[in-house]
């Protein structure tokens, strides 16, 4: 599996500059590519493809002396992304989902060009690119693997470098999964907005609400650039104030579920999450926005490919009627969504409604897993819906090998 690292670029303002020429350019090339395509279908009725366009490259050079002071295997790149966009477009109309047919760029909306292999040389800290120059990183990890590609990527007023590595041998998630001893520590979490997730062991992690905490500046910065005159500089510059804020609130999103996603891999063996359609949830219109703040997708991806790499195991499960079913002795206990206490009538079993999921999502997990033949430990006092039950202070261990992975 590929894995990406970013790094802040602190380039020196005439590299600085040549970093600007070198997006307009590729922004330039990509809009002539794309007018090209159109033009030739719409005079001549033909099709033209990467070849027919990088084959031109040369004469567009001769012609263009600024453009031969980009890296070649950069302006390749730049054909690339638009035979992509163009091959996304017609798999869309064969499939009879929207098309969308490629749009032209402007200089908002075409932040990042590749080297795709050569080209650039890392020394420490210093990054050498091709035709640029060389820029300072803040390194703040190893590259871990084989870099396949550079991306340089503008955001706001910040540069950033985005390496592409692929593992080194010996060190893929699979290989590394296959040393994990058998699942001791256990955890089924249910996310949430109330409380962003809880956890089957009885831990609630507190939902910070980023957006919602920036909402106002947000509202009143956007009002602002509603009445700016379009074109003008005070429209630009408050248009860079409103990006300024969203990026500061991804950021801090991005921040909060990676060191989240981290503590939940190191701690545990297997980890069991429910198989959410947040694209379907999303359309509820009254929990849409803080469904959206919270980033559970984001962060149930987190936790998979980090589990992967860690040799753990992260499993999804069935998500139908976890909050309806007690996980003392697995019978129908109906409740609405405002309903935040669960009290079962059968077995007088009372507990936090997002603590009685978190143990049904871990009783189907571990059913699961032991399905697949591996070996788990059951903790005491966990009903597995009549299959498997774990005394009080006398857990369970039955199983095959632990693998690893996601199931």
């Amino acid at each position: 599996m590929m894995k990406a690292c970013k790094f802040r670029i602190e380039p020196s303002p005439a590299v600085r500059q040549k970093l600007e020429r070198t997006l307009d350019l590729c922004r330039e090339l990509y809009n002539g590519s794309l007018q090209e395509r159109r033009d030739a279908y719409r005079m001549a009725a033909c099709s033209l493809n990467y070849h027919d366009q990088a084959a031109e490259l040369p004469a567009v050079k001769r012609v263009r002396p600024d453009v031969a002071d980009v890296y070649s295997q950069v302006l390749q790149d730049v054909l690339q992304r638009v035979h992509k966009a163009f091959d996304g477009f017609f798999r869309r109309v064969k499939a009879g989902a929207k098309a969308g047919y490629p749009r032209f760029k402007p200089k908002s909306r075409y932040d990042s060009f590749t080297y795709p292999g050569t080209g650039w040389s890392l020394d420490g800290n210093k990054l050498t690119l091709s035709k640029i120059g060389t820029l300072r990183l803040r390194l703040s990890r190893p590259l871990a693997g084989t870099v396949k590609t550079v991306q340089v990527k503008r955001e706001g007023n910040h540069w950033h470098a985005i390496f592409t590595c692929e593992p080194a041998e010996g060190c893929t998630a699979a290989q590394g999964a296959a040393r994990a001893p058998a699942a001791v520590n256990v955890v089924g979490i249910d996310v949430g907005i109330e409380s962003f997730l809880t956890t089957s062991d009885g831990k609630q992690v507190a939902n910070p609400k980023h957006y919602r905490q920036a909402e106002a500046r947000l509202k009143r910065a956007q009002r602002r650039l509603s009445r700016k005159k379009r074109g003008s500089r005070n429209r630009h510059r408050q248009r860079e104030r409103v990006a300024k804020l969203h990026r500061k609130t991804a950021n801090q999103r991005q921040d909060f579920l990676h060191k989240l996603s981290r503590k939940l891999v190191n701690r545990y063996d297997l980890i069991c999450f429910e198989d959410l359609h947040i694209k379907g949830m999303v359309k509820n219109h009254h929990l849409a926005k803080s469904i959206t703040d919270a980033g559970w997708g984001m962060f149930l991806a987190m936790v998979v490919y980090k589990a992967g790499n860690a040799g753990r195991r992260a499993v999804n499960v069935n998500p139908n009627g976890t909050s309806q079913e007690c996980s003392g002795c697995h019978a129908k206990v109906p409740k609405g969504l405002s309903v935040r206490w669960h009290t079962c009538p059968h077995c007088q079993t009372e507990l936090h409604r997002d603590l009685n999921a978190a143990r049904n999502i871990l009783a189907r997990g571990i059913q699961l897993a032991l399905a697949a033949g591996l070996a788990v430990t059951v903790p005491g006092g966990l009903a597995l819906a009549g299959l498997v039950k774990g005394e009080p202070g006398n857990p369970t261990s039955v199983g095959g090998p632990f693998l690893g992975g996601t199931a």
